[in-house]
């Protein structure tokens, strides 16, 4: 009788502790975190020293705008930095993505690059444009060169692809090829790649730029202390992908991946709240 009150103790306390997480989680996920990474190399320009990087993905038109717009007033970044699927298929409502924009337009650098949600959306050139309007400088295969305090850097941008990259191998080729084109020939020149697949990073950590930022896996939608991320895609890996959330360096260039803001109610987030990046770069001296 005594091991079955203390059975029935310990099982009140799991239900009890499983509904407050659950309700701690529906809670958090309606509450954006700010995640800052201070990304430090001695190739970094004397002038960039503590340039500050404000990085959005996967917004996917969730209601999160006013307090983006607060975290970006309080961290007054250099860059906003828009890495893809701002929108959420089959929709192509960009108010949240737009609200932003126009807060800002004039006075901090914008840049975006498409996710999947808007390379495989009949309504792209509307999106883009309108954006494009809002002040987003759209950076589709193209690049920049941003300044600050005499010095340079590349700012490289890579269009998505709109389709499963990841299985085809001529596909990936053709993203590698155009990403090429605008590496500097100046490998000494520090250069940034926006590119919205963070499951391309083993075939762009040698392509020639110093420093990666994504996202695209929402983090692994839910997040296991010590495992990381649980989902992934069926083309990569679809449980526990390798590069889901965080920082990398395997290669060439170190990877930032963002876990995103979306409030898909299909893909709830489980202890894995929406979150936007600061990455503040930072010169070694010697």
């Amino acid at each position: 009788m005594k091991k079955l009150k203390i059975a029935g103790i310990i099982a009140a306390v799991i239900v009890i502790g499983a509904v407050a997480a659950l309700a701690g989680n529906s809670a958090a996920n309606n509450t954006v975190r700010l995640t800052e990474y201070t990304y430090s190399r001695s190739d970094v320009p004397d002038g960039f020293d503590g340039y500050k990087i404000f990085l959005i993905s996967d917004l996917h038109e969730a209601p999160f705008a006013d307090q983006i717009i607060e975290h970006i007033e309080e961290t007054d970044p250099d860059v906003i930095i828009f890495c893809g699927d701002m929108v959420a298929l089959p929709d192509y409502n960009f108010e949240q993505t737009q609200k932003i924009a126009e807060r800002f337009n004039g006075s901090i650098p914008m840049y975006a690059v498409s996710g999947n949600h808007e390379s495989q959306n009949s309504e792209y050139d509307h999106i883009v444009g309108n954006l494009w309007d809002a002040g987003i400088v759209w950076l589709e295969n193209d690049d920049k060169t941003l300044r600050k305090n005499g010095d340079s850097i590349r700012l490289i941008g890579a269009e998505d692809a709109g389709v499963d990259v990841m299985s085809e191998e001529f596909v990936r080729e053709e993203v590698i090829e155009e990403i090429e084109e605008y590496i500097p020939e100046d490998r000494n020149r520090f250069s940034i790649l926006i590119n919205h697949r963070a499951d391309m990073y083993p075939y762009l950590k040698n392509v020639g730029v110093d420093l990666i930022l994504s996202g695209h896996l929402h983090g692994g939608i839910v997040r296991l202390p010590l495992l990381g991320g649980v989902i992934g895609h069926e083309y990569a890996d679809r449980f526990f992908p390798d590069y889901d959330y965080g920082y990398y360096e395997e290669g060439e260039a170190a990877m930032i991946v963002s876990g995103g803001c979306d409030q898909n109610p299909n893909k709830k987030r489980y202890f894995n709240p929406p979150e936007v990046v600061l990455i503040t770069l930072e010169g070694e001296s010697w």
